[in-house]
């Protein structure tokens, strides 16, 4: 759980077993002196902060009586407050409320002064309510606050300076109010912030230059406002800035040039903000998605130069002139291109149709040209306005509509017959059916969904958790089935589930803005009915603080930022409403206590009788058989008491690391071989399945460059799985800033692993594909040999079928790890070996840069991919490679990079190629000096990467560097899983326009 760990508010579940008789009398009196230990040790409140929240609840009329639970002087509880979360103080009884998270509690009263006294608080959460009044400018002493959230209410009166001081602010939301007044100069010192969300609201005045020194800001968002101009050229120094929404504010005045000059920028909307003069130039944005400046006075021609990935481009209802740029008809994923309402207009309309969404028969595209001069159009147009969901309006121009226009009777019913914009009425899209397979299915659910299990063919009825979101800044027009599908694949792996999990139910755009409103139901896993209560809490907890992420919430993708509007179990109340989320967990810190107490005394019993029994989970000798079907050679099977005694019961000093599937130790076994043993934790999500998959897979596979599994157990319900010991530890352990790793040891890991992969798509019969690859799953010995492992989402290829015709994928949902994930097997949801390629191409990025492949919400290939655009490649080299990297071995191994990279699997190389490849590289770098070289001459030819070998520079070319770097559209948009979580769709829907620092 996201933060876990700073509440007191736990459940503690005790397992008690059968003891070699205890006497009762022994038993009872261990008890009394553990309960009289236990209960004076219980933190207490602070009585400050008590005070303030009794002070907090009097101003509130609670017509729902959510703050019933606000009683006495013990907010941290047990039973702690509803809403309230506390972390203890170390070192101390004393408990501080951290966060206050009051969301949909039908509150009406104000905020107090007397919250300025939470000295502790993380976390402001009093959003959709009906509070009123003004912000307390005393809320300013809350200097650890990160999260400010009064959006949604009636508050009103101006922005306190003082907030100013909230420099740990990390997300800051009003909008939605009646704030007026002017946004003061003292928010340019909230350094840490990423959100600036202040829209909705009566705020007048210019923007603040102050503004330009928030260093970490992402989104900028003040449509909807009386705010004015000039627009503070000091805006041009946010370096990671992606969303500029001002519409309808009265700023007038001209757009400044060197706004334009953003490249971080994913969406410019201006719209109805007065703005004069001409268009500015939009070529210096290439990750720009989004534009709109309709509803201005602007003159002059549309750009001629836009980013490749414009999605929606709108000047409507100015006063443009001139032709349309023949490039606006071949945008790839234009959905919405509205110029209608400029009058001026002219020339022959370019040949719409070529582009990737108007040949996608589910990509809902509009061109609006109405009310022009346009006097000529080619006959492709009309072909694609003909096309499914597709749609070009001409009503208006003369030359082309009417009894005397050139476009044929039968065609102007399709392009002449007028319509409203397409932003001045709701659009509503909802989840396609799922399919079962050849399951038989329910004939009919409580909820309007079937939760389907790929791998299983199987479908269930479940009660879902229904979550409501608005997104309020999207780059897209249409919620089309593409962006549906890719909204819930974002989600999916932002919460770490798989695709089945998550379906839209529906969506709808506000009439008159581009927000959408949407309603996703959360499934269960496999043949679950209902999510547990740890697990609901945690889905919530993720959404209320924002950590449903790519990175940062999907912060840098074309899904913009959302609104938590509310969060359901099935049919039931609201989270906020009479059943409160806490309840379940406030049962269970009283039971716990007591249970806590009770271990306690259980434990000094035990102690005394352990020698007796030390192993007393069961007399039995060990069993490990493996399910029928499970075939394995060559490895040994073990007892649990084998393995706890190589281990030292499993002793924290033996612990090698953690992952999702359970601890892993170093052993000793009893004939001296030193071992690690990775067992699983009771519950895990993965499971018997890995389990079994890595037992049949290992047992079958032997390669140098393959960790080896020497043996399993599993004895006494517990699964282990014993392998060589690897004393380097993971490839990613040596990424770290206190290592100096040169390029040749780098290079001789990447071409290890390589051959290690090559080996399961080539020479394991039937071939593997792996579906992990990741520098974590990358095991080095002491002489830094690299050894692929962890099989336990791994999949066998296809066998021929009887005409001895094989298919080329695995059809399987989707596993993986975020950042490292397939964008073509993401969507298409089919493993190839191209899969495991992707991947690779991640962990060669992560060699030579030492960066993560998701980190601070950015992406490491779309950094990457800029750079070297920008030729600037040398800025992103590990700094922990010692010596400059030999020119001859970097620029040939970061093109391979790039190549498996590609989001297209055809374009990617396959791994005989790559080892070819790298051993090329290693030929060459072997006896190379590492000396210094002079990054200024440093580029990568991009149009040279291909998968090809035969297309690959020559090895006299190779090492010839540019001057000037080409870009191939082949390496211009990227993926990521933001996930997080990042994900990163190929091309839209997804292409995340994101960037990424070193993290050190």
């Amino acid at each position: 759980m996201v933060g876990g760990s700073e509440f007191t508010q736990v459940t503690v579940r005790i397992r008690f077993r059968r003891m070699a008789k205890p006497t009762g009398a022994l038993f009872l009196f261990t008890v009394l002196i553990a309960v009289q230990w236990f209960l004076p040790a219980m933190a207490v409140s602070d009585s400050v902060e008590t005070a303030a929240l009794l002070a907090f609840k009097k101003a509130q009329p609670d017509p729902g009586k959510q703050l019933s639970s606000w009683q006495g002087n013990d907010p941290c509880g047990p039973p702690a407050w509803n809403g309230i979360y506390c972390q203890q103080e170390p070192n101390s009884n004393t408990s501080h409320v951290i966060e206050i998270r009051a969301m949909n509690f039908n509150l009406g009263g104000t905020l107090v002064s007397d919250l300025g006294n939470l000295s502790r608080l993380l976390r402001l959460n009093v959003m959709n309510n009906g509070l009123t009044g003004p912000i307390p400018p005393a809320l300013g002493k809350l200097g650890s606050l990160i999260l400010f959230l009064v959006n949604n209410n009636a508050l009103t009166g101006s922005i306190p300076p003082q907030l100013g001081n909230l420099t740990s602010m990390i997300r800051f939301q009003i909008d939605g109010n009646q704030i007026s007044g002017a946004i003061p100069a003292e928010l340019g010192n909230l350094t840490m912030v990423n959100h600036l969300h202040m829209n909705n609201n009566s705020l007048n005045g210019s923007l603040p230059p102050d503004l330009g020194r928030l260093s970490n800001l992402n989104h900028l968002i003040i449509n909807n406002n009386q705010v004015t101009g000039p627009l503070p050229v000091t805006l041009a120094n946010v370096p990671e800035l992606t969303i500029i929404q001002l519409d309808n504010n009265p700023i007038g005045g001209s757009f400044p040039q060197n706004l334009t000059q953003i490249p971080s920028l994913i969406k410019l909307s201006l719209r109805n903000c007065s703005l004069s003069q001409n268009v500015p130039d939009l070529s210096a944005m290439p990750n720009l998605t989004f534009v709109d400046m309709s509803y201005n006075n602007l003159t002059g021609p549309l750009p001629a130069s836009i980013p490749s990935q414009m999605i929606t481009l709108g000047f409507s209802n100015n006063q443009l002139e001139g032709g349309v740029p023949a490039n606006y008809s071949a945008l790839n994923y234009i959905q919405n291109l509205d110029v209608s309402n400029n009058g001026n207009l002219n020339g022959s309309i370019p040949p719409f149709g070529n582009g990737a969404s108007f040949n996608n028969a589910s990509a809902v595209v509009v061109v609006d040209l109405q009310n022009n001069a346009f006097t000529g159009w080619d006959a492709a147009t009309a072909d694609a306005a003909s096309r499914p969901n597709k749609k070009i309006w001409l009503t208006g121009n003369s030359a082309l509509c009417g009894s005397n226009g050139i476009v044929s009777a039968p065609t102007q019913l399709l392009v002449c017959a007028g319509t409203s914009s397409v932003l001045e009425t709701g659009v509503t899209f909802g989840s396609p059916a799922p399919t079962a397979g050849t399951a038989s299915c329910p004939a009919a659910c409580q909820y309007p969904a079937l939760l389907v299990a790929a791998d299983a063919a199987t479908c269930w009825c479940a009660t879902p958790i229904t979550v409501k979101l608005r997104l309020k800044s999207p780059s897209f027009t249409y919620f089309d089935t593409n962006y549906l599908v890719y909204f819930q694949g974002l989600v999916a792996n932002a919460l770490s589930l798989s695709l089945y999990q998550v379906r839209v139910s529906n969506a709808t755009r506000v009439p008159g803005q581009y927000s959408q409103v949407i309603t996703l139901f959360v499934f269960p896993p496999a043949k679950n009915t209902s999510f547990s209560d740890p697990e609901f809490a945690n889905i919530f907890l993720q959404f209320a603080s924002w950590s449903v992420s790519a990175g940062q919430e999907w912060s840098f993708s074309v899904a913009g930022p959302y609104d938590f509007l509310d969060f359901l179990t099935g049919g039931a109340e609201s989270v906020g409403s009479k059943k409160s989320l806490a309840t379940g967990v406030v049962v269970g810190i009283v039971v716990g206590s007591v249970a806590l107490a009770s271990a306690f005394a259980a434990l000094l019993t035990f102690v005394l009788l352990r020698r007796r029994s030390k192993y007393s989970r069961s007399k039995l000798a060990g069993v490990h058989n493996l399910p029928a079907g499970v075939v394995i050679k060559g490895v040994k099977g073990f007892t649990f008491a084998e393995l706890a005694k190589a281990t030292d019961d499993f002793s924290a000093d033996h612990e090698l690391g953690q992952g999702g599937y359970g601890k892993v130790y170093k052993g000793v076994l009893a004939d001296g071989t030193l071992v690690a043993i990775k067992r699983a934790q009771e519950g895990s999500m993965q499971g018997s399945t890995q389990f079994y998959t890595e037992i049949e897979l290992l047992s079958r596979v032997h390669h140098r460059n393959l960790v080896s599994l020497l043996g399993y157990c599993n004895d006494r319900g517990e699964q282990m799985l014993v392998y060589e010991f690897m004393a380097g530890g993971t490839l990613r352990d040596h990424l770290i800033p206190t290592e100096i790793m040169d390029f040749g040891r780098r290079l001789h890991i990447a071409l290890g692993t390589a051959r290690g992969i090559l080996y399961l798509h080539t020479e394991a019969d039937p071939p593997i594909f792996h579906r992990d690859i990741k520098a974590s799953n990358i095991l080095l010995d002491e002489r830094y040999n690299a050894k692929v492992a962890d099989f336990g989402l791994s999949k066998l290829a296809p066998m021929p079928d009887l005409n001895g015709a094989t298919q080329d994928y695995v059809s399987t949902i989707v596993k993986g790890t975020p950042g490292y994930l397939d964008p073509e097997y993401f969507l298409t949801q089919k493993l190839t070996d191209k899969t495991d390629v992707y991947s690779f191409g991640v962990v060669l990025l992560e060699i030579l840069t030492g960066m993560f492949p998701i980190a601070y919400g950015k992406n490491i290939v779309r950094e990457v991919t800029r750079a070297v655009e920008q030729g600037d490649v040398m800025s992103i080299a590990d700094p922990q490679m010692g010596a400059a990297p030999p020119k001859q071995g970097w620029e040939p191994l970061l093109k391979l990079a790039l190549a498996c990279c590609q989001n297209t699997s055809e374009l990617r190389p396959s791994m005989v190629d790559i080892v070819r490849e790298l051993e090329d590289i290693w030929r060459v770098t072997k006896p190379a000096s590492l000396s210094k070289v002079d990054s200024d001459t440093f580029s990568i030819e991009m149009d040279t990467l291909h998968p090809s070998p035969s297309l690959w520079p020559s090895s006299d070319a190779r090492y010839t560097a540019l001057s000037e770097p080409t870009t191939s559209a082949a390496t211009s948009s990227s993926f990521r899983d933001e996930s997080n979580f990042g994900i990163d769709l190929p091309g839209k829907p997804g292409d995340f326009r994101s960037s990424m620092v070193n993290p050190r």
